[in-house]
């Protein structure tokens, strides 16, 4: 069975946790836990590996049939629809990611009846989700690390969106995204993100607990000496 089929036949899984990368060879260690369901990635992290964003996705596309988010460069709103609608092109389950301002709204407006996936990016405020809801964006990305790194509170953000969509009945998903620690995985969750995107070495942290190890250790050690 193709990638392409058996994904079409899972379609109503939950989506609850996203790789946040552009290394290929951390998205595939990442797949193999069974526990990834998506894959984000920008320009910028595209931009670590030195390789095409259709080289990545090919790759990615060879042992992996599940959502990956991409995201252009172009920033005047004709301008991303234009190369939202090329990038969308390259795989089945292509979301675009579409950062949110004013140029950003208007593209997601665009694009969303066109069967293009957006998420929206770059959220760092309970109005720019609001916004983003109210265009349809079947995504958004509040950004918590990014956030917390000057004084702000992507937690709370995350929160009042929820509240927000709560209150207008949106069905938009929170995907909590810039995540720097496991602290903020949970805190993201229990704020209300439907999703978060966590960085590989993030997701490692998430399997570790001392005292889980140093069981491990005296459990073997004592088999092997009885």
């Amino acid at each position: 069975m193709n990638q392409e089929k058996r994904w079409e036949e899972l379609k109503d899984i939950q989506l609850r946790l996203f790789i946040d990368t552009a290394e290929v060879e951390e998205i595939r260690e990442a797949v193999k836990t069974g526990v990834v369901a998506g894959i984000a990635m920008n320009p910028g992290k595209i931009a670590q590996t030195g390789r095409k964003t259709e080289e990545i996705v090919s790759e990615v596309r060879e042992f992996f049939a599940g959502p990956i988010s991409v995201q252009g460069i172009d920033e005047k709103a004709e301008d991303i629809v234009k190369e939202a609608k090329r990038l969308a092109k390259l795989s089945h389950d292509i979301v675009i990611k579409v950062p949110v301002n004013e140029e950003g709204i208007k593209a997601i407006r665009e694009l969303v009846p066109l069967g293009v996936q957006t998420n929206a990016t770059l959220i760092f405020s309970p109005t720019q989700g609001l916004l983003a809801g109210l265009a349809n964006s079947p995504f958004i990305s509040p950004f918590v690390g990014r956030a917390t790194d000057v004084g702000g509170d992507g937690i709370e953000t995350i929160s009042q969106i929820k509240t927000l969509f709560q209150q207008y009945d949106i069905s938009t998903k929170i995907i909590a995204a810039s995540i720097k620690n496991v602290k903020q995985v949970v805190d993201s969750i229990i704020a209300g993100a439907d999703m978060v995107a966590v960085p590989w070495g993030v997701l490692k942290s998430m399997f570790y607990h001392p005292l889980t190890a140093e069981g491990i250790e005296k459990f073997v050690s004592a088999w092997r000496t009885r």
